[in-house]
């Protein structure tokens, strides 16, 4: 598998057969092969989570799928003309959170999506292909706060465990999941929570807002909890890297 990252929270996952977009936010997308088929993802409606941008590749490319968390609402697209039009629309998979889908590559190739409900907006990603699971967290995180009262943070708290009990136990070859540095001392507390529910493989911290160098601070600061998991340290948009799974 190639992963290329794009910006902010946005990765393209290139597989043998397909490639999957997610929340593509700024920067240039990848040229892709035009023989594969192409997902483009969408946690939420968040603006640096999704840029309109991503419906020119129904131009672009000859077999795009998009899937749209609900909280993007189709008439609000149809409002703010984003050039949709009814082809395109077709081509929309509009998820919820809590439920799970079937994507379809080949007719023998099925990808199992599962949703979670985000601590933020829209949904979180559960990815079963090819005998892999990718998982990724989009805006569900720990989101504690140093200026949030007591009672927010514990309720914080409450919403974001509850999510984590889908993954205990769970194998994932390759996560990706918020690490922000606006948390100040609570920046880990996600990621950290994440890394000892599930057996992770890889994991690709995001939403670090221009700042790559926390990844270091936390691979410092948390050795102990990282077990068998490799954290993958990102230093600029477009930067690649090719894993085995």
């Amino acid at each position: 598998m190639e992963i290329t990252y794009i910006d902010h929270s946005g990765f393209l996952l290139e597989w043998e057969n397909c490639y999957w977009l997610f929340d593509y936010y700024k920067s240039d997308i990848p040229v892709m092969n035009p023989n594969k088929k192409i997902f483009v993802f969408v946690s939420h409606k968040h603006k640096d989570h999704f840029n309109p941008k991503i419906f020119d590749l129904y131009n672009m490319y000859e077999d795009v799928e998009y899937v749209l968390s609900s909280d993007i609402k189709m008439l609000e697209l149809k409002e703010q003309q984003m050039g949709i039009h009814q082809d395109l629309m077709d081509k929309i998979i509009w998820v919820h959170p809590s439920q799970t889908y079937h994507l379809n590559v080949h007719e023998v190739n099925e990808i199992n999506l599962k949703t979670l409900v985000s601590t933020d907006e829209g949904v979180a990603f559960l990815l079963k292909y090819q005998e892999k699971t990718i998982y990724y967290a989009g805006d569900l995180n720990l989101w504690v706060w140093p200026g949030e009262t007591e009672a927010y943070n514990k309720d914080m708290t409450i919403r974001f465990e509850d999510q984590m009990k889908a993954l205990k136990d769970l194998r994932i070859d390759v996560a990706f999941a918020p690490l922000d540095p606006r948390q100040e001392e609570y920046y880990y507390l996600g990621l950290e929570s994440l890394l000892s529910t599930a057996k992770v493989k890889y994991v690709f911290p995001m939403h670090f807002w221009d700042q790559p160098l926390i990844i270091q601070q936390y691979k410092k600061d948390k050795a102990s909890s990282m077990h068998d998991t490799e954290v993958i340290e990102i230093q600029q948009s477009g930067q690649k890297w090719h894993i085995q799974i």
